[in-house]
């Protein structure tokens, strides 16, 4: 399951399992949900949320430098520079199409290009190969399965378990 990347075979308590081992393996917190599950050609995968990236930033120590904003052709590139607390430097882009887009919807377009070159170093410098949402909502056929899948509702109920055992 986990060399092809489809974690739909898992069973609901063993994807929790998967969740919280790829929290715990980065030093996420798994109760704020740095993660969701998403159908990306025919396969259920993690992509990180804003969440994750924010911090992988703090615990990492990343600093994040934009390199340049251009247009190219009818796409708007944004390059940034990651920095880790180590100095370590890694750059990604991002980029979106902005041809006839006018007004706030280009402003919003060239924020998220931003905030993808952002997310994508981040994730990059931090030994993270996962999509980030601003990537996945961009990809053509993206299905978001629905949390009846069990994971939210086990994650609640085993973190309502430990509560309840310490009280």
């Amino acid at each position: 399951v986990l060399i092809g990347g489809d974690l739909s075979k898992l069973t609901p308590s063993d994807r929790v399992m998967y969740y919280k081992a790829v929290c715990e393996s980065v030093g996420l917190n798994p109760l704020t949900k740095p993660f969701e599950y998403i159908s990306l050609n025919g396969k259920l995968t993690l992509y990180a949320k804003r969440d994750c990236t924010d911090q992988l930033r703090k615990i990492n120590g990343v600093s994040i430098l934009i390199i340049s904003r251009e247009v190219v052709e009818d796409c708007y590139i944004v390059t940034a520079r990651g920095t880790d607390k180590h100095g370590r430097h890694d750059e990604s882009i991002g980029a979106v199409p902005i041809g006839t887009v006018k007004g706030e919807a280009r402003s919003n377009a060239m924020m998220k290009a931003e905030t993808k070159a952002k997310r994508r170093v981040t994730l990059s410098i931090c030994g993270l190969g996962i999509l980030d949402e601003s990537e996945a909502d961009s990809i053509p056929g993206v299905s978001y399965p629905k949390p009846a899948s069990g994971i939210e509702e086990t994650l609640n109920a085993e973190e309502t378990a430990k509560v309840d055992e310490v009280v």
